[in-house]
């Protein structure tokens, strides 16, 4: 078994499975803007701006 999953996991190091159940419980529109915007450095700072979440949403 893997290492345990705490608040300061990474969601690259998750299991594939773990990932999985983690998209399923996130609205795929909306969801993953409010999820980044909760992801901070171990500053306390918020990792993600709103530029890099409107930069990710741009439609070609």
């Amino acid at each position: 078994m893997g290492e345990p999953v705490t608040d300061s996991t990474r969601v690259r190091c998750l299991s594939y499975g773990l990932v999985r159940r983690l998209a399923e419980l996130i609205d795929p529109q909306e969801g993953w803007k409010k999820l980044a915007v909760d992801i901070t450095n171990p500053s306390g700072e918020s990792r993600y701006s709103q530029v890099h979440i409107r930069s990710y949403t741009k439609v070609p």
